[in-house]
């Protein structure tokens, strides 16, 4: 784990995403996303339960689009397989 600060967190011109652990097993924390507007995202997002914890999610067509916009080879995999 790495040295986060609230600098470097409220920094989103420098910093727009925290990894805590190491692929495939990690939690990102984005602080912005290509594409999407946070409250935008935020109203269309739902709550979900995992192991009796409550999850914010984001819906499927802002994930959608965040990939579109992103543009990456693996976005764009993504997409192809995204029901």
């Amino acid at each position: 784990m790495f040295d986060v600060t609230e600098e470097k967190f409220l920094n989103i011109a420098t910093y727009d995403v925290f990894t805590f652990g190491r692929p495939p097993i990690c939690i990102e924390i984005l602080t912005k996303v290509k594409g999407l507007e946070f409250a935008d995202a935020y109203g269309n997002s739902t709550m979900t339960k995992f192991d009796e914890v409550d999850v914010r999610m984001i819906d499927i067509r802002d994930l959608k689009q965040a990939k579109k916009a992103a543009n990456r080879a693996k976005d764009n995999d993504d997409l192809e397989h995204l029901k």
